[in-house]
């Protein structure tokens, strides 16, 4: 993350819209520090790949059949 140059960052209307929460709900992660983001100036911008991170640390996987 620190110090690619290649990463996508994203607005928090753009990440919380990806998410599917709110603006609301991103700003107070940013706020308590429970997410990695970017400054850039006064602006706050969210990497695709912590973005992906959440998604992934959320996923809960379907339970297999049990015969």
């Amino acid at each position: 993350m620190a110090g690619s140059n290649t990463a996508r960052l994203r607005s928090l209307p753009e990440a919380a819209e990806r998410l599917g929460l709110s603006v609301k709900c991103l700003r107070g992660w940013v706020w308590r520090r429970s997410i990695p983001y970017v400054k850039v100036g006064r602006a706050v911008r969210i990497e695709d790949e912590t973005i992906q991170k959440i998604i992934d640390r959320g996923t809960v996987p379907a339970r297999e059949d049990r015969a």
